[in-house]
């Protein structure tokens, strides 16, 4: 790679786990800014292959192959559109901006100076989403009746975002790209228990043709809870990211009422009948999703090829979270 030099702007938690990434993937020239200068003092004792700056148009000035923005969701557009006027490809961690007219201006500003727009929705370069898809795109569990999505921790807390834009986002956007048919929001609801119209808790109910799709998050929960359940009419899924030994097992059960020539009289019941057979756990060879995601940002600009998550995809998880939003309020 002839430029190994990327910029990264906000230095929080996710700005430190990305600049470990870059340097385990080769980078040795990451430069970084954040208004908070005790995060980039703590930083730059930690990672040798890190220059940090106090004033960010020192960053902007430099040949860098792209910019990473990592900071609060309000900041996103403003620091975006910056990078893109200086002639820079951007990674933005999601959700992109506030809104979806923002994110429509920034696909426009990038494809303007033909940069590359790439979002952070990191659950479309995770291995085990990936296979979930083949397994869906083969029928291998039959007809989808219900979806069901988990996403339960304790904090952070956001004060400028809903837990919809923070932890529902990658939800959606995983339904987004599981779900090739237009997702209608059915009903919605959140709970804004800390701070009036920021939802701490919600519950989203959509529907994919027949499939009916249940997302449920929360970061006021006292335990670590991320599942994903698909329910179909020959096999049941459970994708659970807490179990590290097998987390994902295909359960070879499903229910369904006997056809009335199956049986004779005598056999008739008001009951379901309900099949079990082996549970299969397949084995996956895991990639940390976050060096699949920061690998795709960089081939993308050095191919000239548009991501997986690109500025239209991210326009389209916005839509849809607007449209969660107006149903709840």
């Amino acid at each position: 790679m002839k430029n190994n030099q990327i910029g990264i702007i906000g230095l929080g938690y996710w700005g430190a786990n990305i600049i470990n990434t870059l340097e385990k993937i080769g980078f040795k020239n990451i430069h970084c800014f954040d208004i908070n200068k005790k995060n980039s003092n703590s930083l730059k004792k930690k990672f040798k292959h890190i220059k940090t700056y106090t004033n960010l148009r020192d960053l902007l000035k430099l040949n860098l192959l792209g910019v990473i923005i990592v900071t609060d969701t309000k900041n996103h557009f403003s620091l975006a559109k910056l990078c893109i006027a200086n002639n820079h490809n951007i990674f933005v961690e999601k959700p992109s901006t506030d809104s979806s007219k923002k994110i429509k201006e920034l696909i426009r500003l990038a494809k303007k100076k033909k940069k590359i727009f790439m979002s952070g929705y990191i659950y479309n370069y995770n291995v085990y989403i990936e296979y979930i898809k083949k397994i869906l795109t083969k029928k291998i569990l039959g007809q989808i009746h219900y979806v069901s999505f988990e996403r339960f921790n304790l904090g952070p807390v956001r004060n400028d975002i809903s837990c919809i834009f923070d932890l529902a986002a990658h939800d959606l956007s995983t339904c987004i790209y599981l779900f090739k048919d237009k997702l209608k929001v059915i009903n919605a609801h959140g709970l804004d228990l800390l701070k009036k119209n920021i939802f701490d808790m919600s519950t989203i109910i959509l529907k994919s043709n027949k499939t009916t799709i249940e997302i449920k998050s929360s970061w006021l929960n006292p335990e670590k809870i991320r599942k994903l359940i698909i329910v179909g009419s020959k096999k049941m899924l459970l994708f659970d990211e807490m179990d590290k030994i097998n987390p994902i097992k295909v359960y070879n059960k499903y229910a369904e009422y006997p056809k009335i020539d199956s049986f004779k009289k005598k056999f008739f019941t008001q009951q379901a009948n309900v099949y079990y057979g082996k549970t299969f756990f397949p084995k996956i060879n895991f990639t940390s999703p976050l060096t699949l995601e920061m690998l795709s940002f960089i081939n993308s600009i050095k191919k000239s090829k548009k991501p997986k998550t690109d500025g239209a995809f991210s326009l389209k998880v916005m839509n849809l979270m607007e449209k969660v939003n107006n149903k709840i309020l």
